[in-house]
């Protein structure tokens, strides 16, 4: 794709829009001046980059991009009219499907994607989809798009972005349930509140940090400590028993239905 083309973000003074916005812009993938968003002049996000347009509706916006990000809520898309024939769409949206994207911009080149709230500090997982006629220069493009916060996959189905809507998209909301469950065991225990979560997001974050530099699946780790027999083991085995695999599924399950059903 050539480098002079001009990248709009509608929703980008949003919290995921303007950290895509941020993102592509540390990384230098653009430059300020071919970035365009909609933000309200009273809250704008890139102070840092004076060379980036600020517009204040998507029609002004989709008058000067030639590639267009939508991030906005479901409800607020159905209230959008965009006219984007020719041009490529990118989605940040859940349940909204290629199809109807398609219908509603007038586009035949269309991408799903589902970043999720660490995109804010470069730590996102993106999935992304497209639609047969995007061409290979932009799946590249839209590749280097979503590495630039973090790390991205192309999927070969739109059903596995709704899926993982549920998984990557939950962003830290799952791993910060499990972190809340400890913090509140240690406190009932008389570790203080102040410790209690630095000792717990250490080591939630030290175990990640570890299985990604040794390259161990999760599984492997908890094998190795369920080999061990020490206090880990005991641990581990009991919140087995009762159940943990099952209400992890449960709620994987619970928000992959709420991520293929309709927007209101």
């Amino acid at each position: 794709m050539k480098p002079t083309l001009t990248l709009g973000i509608i929703g980008g003074n949003g919290w995921l829009g303007s950290a895509l916005g941020r993102s592509v812009l540390t990384s230098r993938l653009i430059a300020p001046n071919q970035l365009v968003v909609t933000a309200s002049r009273q809250h704008n996000r890139y102070q840092d980059w004076p060379g980036v347009t600020c517009v204040e509706s998507a029609d002004a916006l989709q008058e000067v991009a030639d590639i267009v990000v939508v991030s906005v809520r479901p409800d607020q898309f159905s209230l959008l009219t965009l006219s984007l024939e020719n041009r490529l769409v990118i989605s940040l949206m859940a349940k909204v499907p290629i199809a109807a994207l398609a219908q509603a911009t007038g586009s035949d080149r269309v991408v799903r994607a589902m970043p999720n709230a660490a995109a804010a500090i470069g730590q996102s997982y993106t999935p992304w989809c497209a639609s047969q006629t995007v061409s290979q220069d932009e799946r590249d493009f839209v590749q280097r798009l979503f590495s630039a916060c973090g790390v991205s996959d192309e999927v070969n189905a739109e059903s596995q972005i709704d899926y993982l809507t549920a998984l990557s998209g939950s962003g830290p909301a799952f791993p910060a349930l499990l972190a809340d469950a400890l913090i509140r065991h240690a406190v009932s225990r008389g570790i203080t509140p102040e410790m209690a979560q630095r000792s717990v997001l250490q080591t939630l974050l030290g175990g990640s940090q570890l299985m990604l530099e040794e390259r161990a699946s999760p599984s492997d780790m908890i094998a190795r400590f369920q080999d061990y027999g020490g206090t880990t083991t005991e641990g581990l085995n009991t919140m087995l028993q009762h159940g943990f695999r099952e209400a992890v599924y449960s709620g994987v399950d619970a928000a992959h239905r709420a991520a293929t059903s309709k927007p209101n």
